[in-house]
């Protein structure tokens, strides 16, 4: 390996073990991190590998440490050189049929015993990366005991399950004047498992619960409910309104467990037509987002009456052949959907709420009571799960001249 490749590598090394650096964490800190830096993905210099393991870590800062030199991260050259780096047929069939006969001993004390006993040839490196290897791919010959039973499926009926998923879409302006600024568009799509239809669907500004619950709520207007609605572990997705409002539909809100796309792959493969065949037909100026809306829609009329090769027909004529076990979305959705906060009543029948003072009504002075909101100016309270009534903001002149049942009269 020539100096430059080395280089990177050691720089590489280097800024993962850089945070682990500072004289001032304890032994318990250092841990916690190291464990964190373990735990990410990254793009490893001249290795397939994507991740680095905690005792790899723990070499990379112990053999810094000695000298305080990045060159001690460099990668040594082999020192099996000159050596035979190969194992011969004879000796790789008996360490096969060793480990065979010993299939509970972990493979480098396996080794060990092998050694012992003669097995390896006096000119062959002993070199547990070519032995890992000799065991991985006679563990791929035939037929693979610890193979994941994935298939595929379908829903028997429309509307039983619904996939959820958001990705990033072109830059569009948003806002007037002094606040109007360029973002990068959100794309949140809801697809039907058994017809394929894409039940609603549009672009946002952001990717917020507040963008995922109007494309909900678009969805299940348009389209009726759904018995599941399956999704990712994104930020927006894990809100607990979500769960609570589609609770009280009776919609089961699931998520896949984490880094299995597969789980939705009805919906990823919706994006891959997305970038295919629509973006590239808005051109290189960045749109309005209701531009961009408006261009979208038409797509979308036109997606879900298109022929699809999956079901044999377009998916809204699969969707309309069983339209009648579509269960319709109630009126008040946005109250279903509503936020929850817990508040001290004050002493002055207050509670204060994204910075607007809210008046109580009289004799919950002290006690906790849940507001449930969407806005500040449509908070209902309620206490020990009963309502309260709805709250108004304090009106301070009407509450000078309003009369006291006690104390004194101004």
């Amino acid at each position: 390996m020539d100096s430059q490749k080395k280089e990177q590598i050691g720089l590489f090394r280097f800024g993962l073990i850089f945070p682990l650096l500072d004289d001032r964490l304890q032994y318990g800190d250092i841990t916690r991190r190291m464990k964190e830096i373990c735990s990410k993905l990254y793009d490893i210099p001249y290795s397939d590998r994507r991740t680095v393991s905690l005792p790899t870590l723990y070499n990379w800062l112990n053999a810094y440490r000695k000298n305080r030199n990045i060159e001690d991260l460099y990668p040594r050259d082999r020192s099996d050189k000159g050596s035979r780096r190969k194992l011969s047929s004879e000796t790789e069939q008996a360490l096969l049929l060793f480990r065979r006969q010993h299939p509970d001993i972990k493979i480098t004390t396996l080794v060990r015993m092998a050694e012992k006993q003669g097995i390896f040839l006096p000119s062959e490196v002993v070199d547990m990366t070519l032995i890992y290897r000799v065991f991985r791919n006679q563990d791929t010959k035939g037929r693979n005991p610890n193979d994941k039973d994935m298939r595929r499926l379908e829903m028997e009926y429309v509307n039983q399950v619904w996939y959820l998923d958001a990705m990033a879409g072109p830059k569009v302006h948003v806002g007037q004047g002094r606040e109007r600024k360029l973002v990068t568009s959100k794309l949140f799509a809801l697809v039907d498992d058994k017809s394929r239809l894409i039940t609603y669907a549009r672009f946002y500004r952001d990717e917020t619960s507040d963008s995922l619950l109007d494309c909900l709520w678009g969805g299940f207007n348009a389209r009726g409910l759904p018995r599941q609605c399956h999704t990712d572990n994104g930020a927006a997705m894990r809100d607990e309104r979500i769960k609570l409002g589609c609770a009280a539909l009776e919609v089961n809100f699931t998520h896949s467990r984490p880094y299995t796309p597969t789980g939705k792959a009805k919906v990823e493969r919706l994006f891959s037509t997305v970038r295919m065949q629509f973006l590239p037909t808005l051109g290189d100026e960045p749109l309005e987002l209701y531009e961009l809306n408006k261009r979208w829609v038409a797509y979308l009329e036109e997606y879900n009456d298109r022929y699809h090769s999956g079901i044999g027909m377009s998916p809204l004529q699969c969707y309309l052949s069983e339209v009648q076990a579509v269960r319709p979305a109630p009126p008040d959705l946005p109250r279903l959907f509503r936020k929850r906060e817990i508040r001290t009543v004050s002493k002055a029948r207050t509670v204060s709420l994204d910075s607007v003072l809210l008046e109580v009504p009289l004799g919950y002075s002290g006690r906790k009571i849940e507001l449930r909101y969407n806005t500040t100016s449509d908070v209902e309270a309620f206490y020990e799960g009963v309502s309260i009534g709805m709250l108004k903001p304090v009106d301070y002149q009407a509450n000078s001249r309003a009369h006291r049942m006690q104390g004194v009269q101004l």
